[in-house]
């Protein structure tokens, strides 16, 4: 069993542990989780090393926290505009506009999430195969409510995510060309989606 994470009560306690969290952010982000030690992490916040072990037992609690909060945030900004249009077909591009919006807004959230994969290969496994089974669910109303064909959902649900992810490196990292206006890319990749791409 995991040691805990103490979460504080105290105004003071959370504005502490809301310290630590984001001088932990920057810092991941800057120098990546591998290079960047508690030391760097106390020094920089400018706390005692003993009040970062009264919230955290270890860097790998930390940045699994951070994840999981990364994760709680993209899902309850596209469930909010999501909840806001009617079928699918606009829930997919509301929720792949949302997504990108969110990685444009937090670039740093990219690189913590994608270093998962080589600090602890299961972190990366679970962080998207939570994401969709959540998303499973919302595909296989939809094809019962008769919007989408009988498809695989599992399937489906990587390649959507899929989409968000590449779409959104290619207008975070202004790979090729056009990459301004977000509304303008993601509704030409859902025409594309929508009518297919071979004759």
């Amino acid at each position: 069993m995991e040691p805990e994470i103490k979460i504080p009560r105290t105004r003071n306690g959370k504005a502490t542990f809301q310290l630590i969290i984001d001088t932990t952010i920057d810092l991941f982000y800057k120098q990546g989780y591998f290079n960047t030690t508690i030391t760097d992490i106390t020094q920089k916040a400018g706390i005692a090393a003993g009040t970062f072990y009264l919230y955290f037992p270890n860097k790998l609690s930390l940045y699994k926290y951070i994840l999981m909060e990364f994760q709680h945030e993209i899902r309850q900004q596209i469930a909010i505009k999501v909840s806001a249009v009617e079928g699918r077909f606009e829930k997919e591009k509301a929720g792949i506009k949302t997504f990108i919006r969110y990685a444009l807004q937090n670039p740093h959230a990219y690189n913590i999430i994608w270093e998962s994969l080589y600090i602890d290969k299961q972190l990366f496994i679970d962080y998207y195969d939570g994401f969709a089974k959540r998303y499973e669910r919302g595909l296989k109303q939809s094809i019962k409510d008769g919007e989408m064909h009988d498809v695989n959902t599992e399937l489906v649900s990587y390649i959507f995510m899929g989409v968000s992810n590449f779409v959104g490196l290619k207008i975070l990292l202004n790979l090729g060309n056009n990459n301004d206006d977000v509304d303008a890319i993601v509704d030409e990749v859902m025409d594309i989606i929508r009518t297919g791409i071979f004759k």
